[in-house]
């Protein structure tokens, strides 16, 4: 019986060694990046809100002046209050609809 119990450690730990994150990388990328990335791919971008499109749409230009839509729920936003000056990391998933690619926000934080 001890020899089964260990048995079953072991393969439980080599196999906790092929874990994957669904956070594939923790690395902050650029709108070009993102417009090529598949649909539910994580990113995390770093800009400001360019202008409030509608809603809960907003124009987020990186720091090169590239923009993307992105989707902020209300509860997405926590404590943050942002004007177009304010220095953002937005982390979410990228949404390819038909025509376009926007970016669906799961936080935002200030950089400060």
């Amino acid at each position: 019986m001890k020899k089964i119990i260990i048995a079953s450690l072991a393969a439980s730990i080599v196999m906790a060694g092929d874990f994957v994150s669904n956070h594939k990388s923790e690395n902050v990328i650029s709108v070009k990046e993102a417009l090529k990335l598949n649909d539910d791919a994580k990113v995390m971008l770093e800009g400001k809100i360019k202008s409030h499109i509608k809603s809960d749409k907003y124009e987020f230009a990186y720091k090169n002046g590239d923009t993307i839509v992105v989707e902020i729920d209300n509860n997405k936003w926590g404590n943050v209050t942002a004007n177009e000056d304010t220095l953002l990391k937005i982390r979410g998933e990228v949404d390819k609809e038909l025509t376009k690619t926007k970016i669906d926000v799961d936080s935002v934080e200030v950089i400060k």
